[in-house]
């Protein structure tokens, strides 16, 4: 007889919501009395070596096993270790003719939940395997609880991320606007310039060459210069779905840069961009990749008030082993530069500097302490780490590790 044909379920439940127990015994008499016992509540699977036990717990379910120590194949110590690897839930009764403290200490040892000799006593077993699948029960629900939580989490950050996108760039669209006006000024006067000439030309008038090249470069200029703060504003405003791209660093620190000497929070600061002697690069998301630095400088220049200095800068480096952050991809032996954000502010004290990537953690008064464990999803995403340094009463610096692109 194989052990599928020892699938036993009797009662008027339907047998798959019924716990699994499996009896793993060499001897017919305790493994049919286990099953005669337990056949109207649970699907008692029985085993006649602890080889055959195991095949059947690397397919299906198990709930709870009834081994026995002794067996000529493998013992019930081998057989438990064995099941506690496939599933470390899996509740565990052993049952031996020859007990001793040995064999009881390694039961113990290797997650048993009892130990019982043989003959057992029926009313014993029954209240032992009804507290192990309560038991099993409880871890299962726990887990599956866990993983809701942890699905739920994920999905909260990721819309928590979206939002605070959008709140950067509602608040970023202000001081884009304000960016556009001085452009705009002098494109309209050069415009009302160049209608004045274009007035004098048809009135049979003398304009000279030179002034008109002169206006029309400078329209230009001012055209290009609008251009280009409307391109940085609207690649913070894609959306997180896009394509990866190789992305340029330089170009991704006078964005990041540009946006920054925008944002209403700079009052009087000295924003500075440091680009890489050599061109360097990285794949990712542009639209991200920008956010994480806008958010750190952003909080920068909350920190320093509106004042002092902020510098972008980035090269090549390797990762640091005592990273603040390290994503769970990250291969530190691949290539990786570091870009780094500098702020002349009031540093951070070390009793807060450990706590600043935990969710919810803030010292704002407004905050909901969400900025910097986002900012640490991002780097994430982007197979990357990131340290702090910090001195109080001189300033941080925020160093990203990325990989840099093939």
């Amino acid at each position: 007889m194989g052990i599928y044909d020892n699938l036993t379920a009797t009662a008027p439940l339907p047998a798959k919501t019924w716990p699994v127990l499996l009896i793993v015994d060499d001897e017919a008499g305790p493994r049919e009395s286990l099953r005669m016992v337990f056949k109207d509540r649970y699907q008692c699977v029985l085993a006649h070596c602890g080889r055959e036990g195991l095949e059947y717990a690397r397919h299906h379910q198990v709930d709870a096993a009834v081994l026995d120590i002794r067996m000529p194949d493998l013992s019930g110590i081998e057989v438990l270790r064995e099941l506690k690897q496939i599933d470390p839930h899996i509740e565990c009764v052993m049952l031996t003719g020859y007990e001793t403290i040995e064999t009881a200490r390694a039961a113990v040892q290797h997650g048993a939940a009892d130990y019982l000799n043989k003959p057992f006593d029926v009313f014993a077993m029954r209240d032992l395997l009804a507290k192990c699948m309560e038991r099993r029960r409880q871890r299962v629900q726990m887990e599956a609880n866990y993983e809701k939580v942890r699905a739920l989490n994920e999905e909260l950050t990721h819309e928590i991320s979206n939002h605070q996108r959008a709140a950067s760039a509602n608040a970023m669209s202000t001081g884009v606007v304000h960016e556009l006006n001085n452009p705009l000024a002098i494109i309209s006067a050069y415009a009302q310039m160049l209608e004045r000439d274009l007035h004098a030309l048809r009135s049979g008038g003398k304009v000279a060459v030179e002034e008109l090249q002169d206006r029309v470069g400078s329209l230009s200029r001012e055209i290009e210069r609008c251009r280009e703060v409307t391109r940085r504003f609207l690649r913070l405003a894609r959306t997180t779905e896009q394509d990866v791209e190789t992305v340029d660093v330089a170009h991704l620190l006078e964005d990041s840069a540009a946006l920054i000497k925008a944002h209403p929070a700079n009052r009087q600061a000295t924003i500075c961009v440091t680009t890489p002697e050599t061109p360097l690069s990285i794949r990712g998301q542009p639209g991200l990749l920008l956010q994480i630095l806008l958010n750190l400088g952003i909080n920068a220049l909350q920190a320093m008030q509106g004042e002092g200095r902020l510098e972008f800068s980035a090269s090549s480096a390797s990762i640091p082993a005592d990273c603040v952050f390290r994503a769970a991809a990250l291969d530190a032996a691949k290539p990786h530069l570091c870009i780094r954000v500098a702020d002349s502010g009031p540093g951070i004290a070390p009793a807060i500097l450990a706590q600043i990537f935990t969710p919810y953690f803030t010292t704002k008064t407004s905050g909901n302490g969400l900025g910097l464990a986002i900012i640490a999803d991002l780097v994430g995403r982007h197979h990357g780490a990131i340290n702090v340094a910090s001195q109080v009463g001189t300033g941080t610096v925020f160093s990203v590790y990325l990989p840099v692109a093939n």
